[in-house]
């Protein structure tokens, strides 16, 4: 069935940014009041959450929205209030419910109406409410009953305070006026009670603009609670209490609580409100809000034009050098070669700039492991904490779009396999609650993310039987295999040592498509396992996938680039230094066989000069996984703009991509996963 909702296209992608946002304070506001049942301020963000979420529903027509939100929005004031008592029902039931917003949030995107029946969501969460006898809640329609009577009801909130006139004025650049106009109700709603209200609560309701909203509250709280309420929220041009306009660049002076204290700073001035024949008063400094909304299409475009920019400085850069050595000492070539690093030293700004803007904390997934192992480990009967390091580390876009899924794989790989039941961990001596810990770091201009549990370990001997039987390798291979080796078949597709097939694991699909998604951004995973310790796995991965750093070599006349987050080291090497064991090549390096790999013998490059005794080795790999890969000549580093090699040729085993170097030429940049798997490295 078709729906049609009151919001425009322009008032979408905020809607769906906002609702986002409450949903995850939801999410992680119920977890954290299971393992926190005392913290105020979770409750407190819980209530105001469903809070908002309700006006934003009821300002586009979305009744069931509404409907849930506002009981969802009774239980957490009954918890707020101490009327309802935490339990892991209730916990349960209000993330079945937040979990029917999202789908019911995606109608407004599809404008078609979903299946989900929430009549027993709602019948559970009044059943919750109904427990207690005397549950009381003030909501938005009591608010309507305030304004139109002026007499307070049963179930408004009882205070004995003085009355305070409030007069605030929305930005005319909000999309959303009605919206932070409903914020400012609820926050005057939890300061005391609203007797006037203009305009009604109908006007706001219907989504219609909101310049000026006035209020009067009946409340026990000073001028400076209220002020610092107020201030939290965003695209207000000025607040005036009883008359008197608040100073919007002090807000940041008040604390937290709004109580007063001696050694606190001073709070907010306050003067006269202006006479009405003056101007209107432009917003302080301090009111703006400095942080826009745009679509990820135009940042995929500035990047775009960034890159054209790079590739035109690094030919600006080799013109310079070849005039240089042309026309030495020349002055206008002087003058040209200042005026080139200038414009190079903006573009480098510039695309830092841009990369900075790009950039999003991996909080964004991180957010939404904790109900995802709250979920399994309860499917599961085991007891599991979750521990997160990191979540401020920011990655590119582009980036952190590609690593969501191997993220989950992994979660739910260490909650399935790794983590032993309670049972079985207090026979072992361990805490029978389990821990699976999630870090996220910089470390040398990469990204690495670590999924570490302290579970019962790979087994590798399982490991091994089950790939013999599976025909994945023989008997003597297996045989043959080092501990790090066997570790890396649980990579293999169609592996798996579950007994059983279930929901979460067991039908040997997963950890094959794990590294698949991770190289193919160029990035490397590395497992660490010590039987009845647990496992570690660390990803690997570059900054960003649009422009990458990398090696410049060349093979006889043919440029590659090597992307630097896979290098190790570089080497002069002659014939004299390249020995065979089992007719494959290697070298010495530093007492260790290491394997060799002629590019020119894997890409089938015609040599001019086959007897060629000198090169270069470039070192590529990670802690586990090393490789030297022959090359004639070392060009040196260059950032290059990836260019994907199309659909017309194709994926290329080696290759990834293409780059056009500032010269125009074109160079191949080598996916050094697939070079590996090329020359059995592993």
């Amino acid at each position: 069935m078709e729906l049609v909702f009151d919001i425009s296209q322009d008032e979408l992608p905020i809607f769906l940014a906002e609702t986002d946002d409450h949903l995850q304070v939801l999410d992680d506001g119920l977890l954290q009041l299971e393992r926190n049942d005392d913290d105020p301020e979770t409750m407190h963000a819980l209530f105001r959450a469903a809070h908002t979420f309700k006006g934003m529903a009821g300002m586009i027509g979305h009744k069931r929205l509404v409907d849930l939100t506002h009981t969802l929005e009774t239980v957490f004031d009954g918890i707020r209030k101490n009327q309802l008592t935490i339990s892991t029902l209730l916990i349960d039931t209000c993330l079945e419910a937040v979990d029917a917003l999202r789908l019911l949030r995606m109608e407004v995107v599809e404008n078609r109406a979903s299946a989900i029946d929430i009549h027993p969501i709602l019948e559970n969460l009044r059943a919750i409410i109904t427990s207690t006898d005397h549950l009381n809640i003030q909501s938005s329609s009591t608010v309507k009953r305030k304004e139109e009577s002026s007499q307070a009801s049963n179930n408004q909130i009882s205070t004995s305070g003085e009355i305070i006139d409030i007069e605030v004025s929305i930005s005319d650049q909000s999309i959303a006026s009605a919206a932070r106009a409903f914020q400012v109700i609820m926050a005057l709603q939890e300061m005391g009670e609203i007797s006037k209200l203009d305009p009604s609560m109908e006007h706001i309701e219907s989504a219609r603009p909101v310049k000026i909203l006035r209020a009067s509250i009946k409340t026990n709280n000073s001028v400076d609670e209220l002020s610092s309420s107020l201030n939290t929220i965003s695209e207000l041009e000025k607040i005036s209490i009883n008359g008197q306009e608040i100073n919007l660049s002090m807000a940041g002076n008040l604390a937290d609580n709004g109580s007063e204290k001696k050694d606190q700073a001073p709070p907010p001035s306050i003067k006269p409100a202006a006479p009405a024949s003056s101007p209107e008063k432009k917003p302080e400094s301090g009111s703006i809000d400095k942080t826009i909304r745009t679509s990820v299409e135009r940042l995929d475009n500035l990047m775009n034009l960034v890159g054209e920019l790079i590739t035109d400085r690094n030919r600006l850069n080799q013109i310079r050098t070849t005039l240089e050595l042309t026309y030495k000492n020349n002055e206008k070539i002087s003058n040209l070669s200042e005026t080139i690093t200038h414009i190079a030293r903006i573009t480098d700004q510039l695309q830092e700039e841009v990369m900075r803007i790009r950039m999003v904390p991996v909080a964004n997934v991180f957010n939404k492991f904790p109900r995802l192992v709250r979920d399994l480990s309860q499917k599961t009967g085991k007891e599991i904490q979750l521990d997160i390091f990191g979540q401020d580390t920011e990655m590119d876009r582009s980036v952190i779009e590609h690593i969501n899924d191997p993220l989950i794989h992994l979660i739910r790989n260490a909650i399935d396999h790794g983590i032993e039941t309670p049972e079985t961990r207090i026979k072992s001596g361990k805490n029978p609650r389990g821990t699976i810990t999630l870090t996220a770091r910089h470390e040398q201009g990469r990204i690495i993310l670590t999924v570490e549990d302290d579970g019962k370990g790979i087994n590798t001997q399982k490991l091994r039987q089950t790939a013999i039987q599976r025909g994945i390798v023989s008997e003597q291979e297996a045989a043959a295999m080092s501990e790090e080796k066997s570790i890396d078949l649980i990579f293999m597709s169609g592996l798996t040592t579950a007994e059983k097939v279930t929901d979460i694991s067991g039908r040997g699909v997963g950890m094959d498509i794990v590294r698949n998604n991770i190289e193919r951004i160029n990035g490397t995973i590395i497992v660490e396992s010590i039987r009845g310790k647990g496992s570690k796995f660390q990803i690997v991965l570059p900054l960003t996938l649009a422009i990458v750093p990398t090696l410049l070599v060349k093979v006889e006349n043919m440029s590659l680039a090597i992307p630097m987050v896979m290098v190790l080291e570089t080497q002069r090497v002659s014939q004299s230094d390249v020995q065979t064991i089992n007719g494959k090549p290697v070298t010495i390096l530093r007492n260790h066989v290491l394997p060799l790999v002629k590019l020119s013998e894997i890409f089938n490059i015609r040599r001019s000069n086959q007897n060629q005794k000198n090169g270069y080795m470039v070192v590529v790999g990670n802690s586990k996984t090393q490789v030297g890969l022959l090359v004639d000549t070392l060009i040196g580093e260059e950032e290059v703009v990836v260019k994907s090699l199309g659909v017309l040729i194709g994926e290329i085993p080696g290759i990834s991509s293409a780059a056009i170097l500032g010269d125009g030429q074109v160079a191949l940049i080598l996916d050094v996963q697939g070079i590996f798997k090329l020359t059995g490295a592993y």
